[in-house]
């Protein structure tokens, strides 16, 4: 060989080493390493990348990457030149630290530690730019049938479970899912709207915005929960996301949508992987770690006793006297309506003591302004009430436009789509008239719906409050001017998320769906997921939508599930049955012995 031609081989191998650095390749694979603690075992893998195999009672449930994407608003992330470095502390516990080389951020560093009942996971950039997806166990969105966004299948979550459990309820009453179907736990991003035509009970979420950022995967006996956590002030995002696992494995992530622009250092939220016998009790784990992490709020409202007692809402009333005739249910929340509806309460004997005014007692849904032509005295109607010693909430939506003036709108496409929340022209604008409501006319709280918050990129919010941070400062805006002039008022939210803790006296368990059939099981098992949040104290709602037998059958069973609530007074709104006059003589007789139950507990 000459020395020309071997110059130009070892050019060659040279070029090829430096290639191969480049692309990440491992020069000299690091040795397996197992890890072993009382609830789990984790197998990590050198290969490009480096994986966690992931194994309880001695099976796989997941296989991740150590390393995961960081996209901006504009490009997707690859990593290079992983390097990473797994520790034993000197109390048994494990750390994995590793690092990669980023072409979108200058610097990338990821923490995973290893402690006796639950793995922790957080990701770290610094850099400049706007954020778009920040993912989770995999390096991008595997699509249904290839690697999407990914760089390939080992970049995605493979799962090995057979089904999971999401706390977020809807239409279908559908807990559990197989392990393809996709899941959003917070705001809907509208990607793929739900429509008469695409009729998906089981994808119509938002009973509660937002529930619990959390899904527990069941493999055999043994349920494996996966949940997120931030501190408050950065849950700048509408949802987690689950893309399900098809073909290519599965992906879990948040979308800044470009709302949050990192200038230097970036801590993505921290992620636990908890292991329990039931998904109820992997929640539990869940929640006790967002709590020791300062990832929740703490309540601050006053308990009293009034906030137990039985509600009337004149909700399924107004539409069952509007609906069969063509007739907007929300032109029945009047104060002659309402007055009647009470009358024939009191007739029956049943002893409430908090009545909710329902949509629309107001000029405009984010004016707060009574509408005195439905209204013509609703301080006088309010006095009424507390003389007898009830209380009155209303009903409002979240961020609502109706009856804003412009200068306080997110405008897209020349429409107001929604409340400017963080603008402070907006808090200005909202609390004195909240005030108005509960000091000068006596209102003694609300209760919120329509909770949603804007889920698209490129609109003009003024931040931070975007995303879930959206909700909870109009939320925060409600409760804590509400409070200010009544230490004691009442606020239901349908937010059992740790987060709003801070803003919501009680969980509202929301509406029952006509087809909704097995009402106290499907209910009991909201309660139990909002005790677990933080909320000791829940409106049972009402079955009003579905047949007679099914209401009377909930009716008797809400004393043991939270405070009783009745939303109609002459018949079903699906079925269009009416109680016979025994079962008004016996629901009069079963919420007597309630409150007699609650007034010795006060």
């Amino acid at each position: 060989m000459n020395i020309q031609l071997r110059t130009l081989l070892l050019l060659a191998g040279v070029l090829c080493t430096a290639a191969g650095a480049l692309s990440g390749q491992t020069q000299t694979p690091q040795p397996t390493t197992t890890i072993e603690m009382p609830s789990y075992t984790v197998v990590v893998e050198s290969g490009e990348p480096p994986q966690l195999r992931i194994e309880e009672n001695g099976e796989p449930v997941f296989v991740v990457p150590v390393v995961t994407g960081l996209a901006s608003d504009t490009a997707e992330e690859h990593l290079s030149g992983i390097a990473y470095s797994p520790h034993k502390n000197t109390d048994g516990t494990w750390m994995l630290t590793a690092k990669a080389s980023s072409d979108l951020w200058k610097e990338r560093r990821f923490e995973w530690r290893f402690l006796r009942d639950r793995i922790e996971f957080q990701q770290f950039a610094n850099g400049h730019g706007r954020l778009g997806r920040c993912y989770f166990l995999s390096n991008g969105v595997s699509h249904r049938w290839d690697n999407g966004t990914t760089d390939g299948h080992p970049w995605d979550m493979t799962i090995y479970a057979d089904r999971y459990f999401s706390p977020s309820p809807n239409h279908a009453n559908q807990f559990e899912f197989n392990i393809a179907m996709p899941q959003v736990l917070g705001f809907s991003v509208n990607r793929q709207p739900d429509s008469e035509e695409d009729f998906r009970p089981e994808r119509m979420t938002g009973l509660f915005a937002p529930s619990p950022l959390f899904l527990a995967f069941h493999s055999d006996s043994a349920w494996t929960g996966i949940g997120i956590g931030a501190k408050p002030g950065e849950y700048q995002f509408p949802a987690l996301e689950y893309t399900g696992s098809r073909y290519a494995g599965a992906s879990l992530f948040v979308d800044y949508m470009g709302y949050r622009a990192i200038d230097g250092e970036f801590a993505s939220p921290a992620l636990a992987i908890t292991f329990a016998r039931d998904a109820l009790d992997a929640m539990a784990s869940y929640s006790r770690w967002l709590d020791a992490n300062g990832f929740s709020t703490q309540a601050g409202g006053k308990d009293a006793l009034w906030h137990h007692l039985p509600i009337f809402c004149g909700w399924a009333e107004q539409t069952v006297e509007s609906v069969p005739f063509g007739v907007a249910p929300n032109t029945m929340a009047t104060q002659a309506n309402y007055e009647k509806w009470i009358a024939t309460l009191e007739q029956r004997g049943l002893p409430f003591g908090t009545i909710v005014i329902d949509d629309k007692w107001q000029q405009g849904y984010g004016s707060f302004d009574v509408d005195e032509k439905k209204w013509p005295d609703m301080k006088g109607f309010v006095a009424a009430q507390h003389a007898k010693g009830r209380h009155v909430l209303l009903w409002v939506p979240v961020a609502h436009t109706d009856g804003l003036p412009e200068s306080l709108c997110v405008s897209a496409g020349g429409k107001c789509v929604v409340a400017d929340v963080g603008k402070p022209e907006y808090e200005a604008y909202l609390r004195p008239r909240i005030r108005h409501l509960v000091e000068d006319l006596g209102i003694d709280g609300f209760k919120e719906d329509w909770v949603g918050a804007p889920a698209a990129p490129g609109l003009p919010l003024t931040g931070p409050a975007t995303g879930i941070e959206f909700v909870r400062r109009f939320q925060w805006i409600l409760w804590s001017e509400a409070h200010k002039w009544r230490p004691d008022a009442l606020v239901e939210t349908q937010t059992p998320n740790a987060l709003f803790r801070e803003s919501s006296d009680v969980i509202r368990l929301n509406d029952i769906w006509y087809a909704t059939r097995n009402v106290p099981d499907v209910l009991r098992l909201r309660a139990q997921i909002a005790h677990i949040a933080g909320w000791p104290l829940v409106d049972t709602d009402n079955a009003s939508s579905t047949t007679l037998k099914n209401w009377w059958e909930y009716m008797q069973a809400q004393p043991t599930i939270g405070i009783p609530a009745l939303y109609f007074v002459t018949r079903t709104e699906a079925t269009q049955e009416s109680p016979s006059t025994e079962q008004w003589k016996a629901l009069a007789g079963l919420w007597r012995s309630y409150v007699e139950q609650v007034k010795q507990r006060y």
